[in-house]
């Protein structure tokens, strides 16, 4: 027996109707819920989370993450540049919190002329410094030594006035 999806609008109503991704699953042939729910996060149903795997491409350097205290991403700055990239890369669950630390970070960057730099020997890793002009309009200092990141994650870091 084949599996096959039903459209979304008859998704969309089994979801508001409270049946979660197995039970829609199981009406049509025993298709999976992690099919279900891939249907419905495609057809823009469930909202988009950037994973982590892609903040951590749009950063330069290995941070340090623990799950004890002194994690550089729990850092006030640390916790700042990952609000911001979530932002940034179009994250539409991330939380108003998240988004007004976004727009400090930006506010703060653009008005006092700085960048992100890492020192991983630091107690906080993310420090700010003055920007260069070999800065661009990057968010970071990006290294010498690695290359820029594809064009979306690039967008994301560039600095735009907006």
């Amino acid at each position: 027996m084949e599996k096959v999806l039903p459209d979304l609008n008859t998704l969309i109503r089994l979801k508001e109707q409270g049946l979660t991704d197995d039970q829609i699953g199981a009406r049509y042939g025993g298709v999976t819920g992690q099919a279900v729910n891939k249907a419905l996060t495609l057809g823009g149903y469930y909202r988009q989370a950037v994973s982590r795997q892609v903040i951590n491409e749009a950063i330069p350097w290995t941070v340090k993450r623990t799950e004890a205290a002194g994690s550089h991403h729990n850092s006030y700055l640390g916790k700042s540049v990952m609000a911001y990239l979530r932002v940034a890369l179009g994250d539409d669950t991330a939380k108003d919190s998240h988004r007004l630390a976004a727009k400090r970070l930006q506010a703060r960057l653009l008005r006092d002329s700085k960048v992100i730099d890492y020192d991983p020997q630091s107690k906080d890793g993310f420090v700010l410094v003055d920007r260069e002009d070999r800065d661009g309009d990057l968010i970071f200092r990006w290294p010498a030594d690695k290359e820029l990141p594809e064009e979306k994650v690039l967008r994301a870091i560039t600095l735009s006035a907006e």
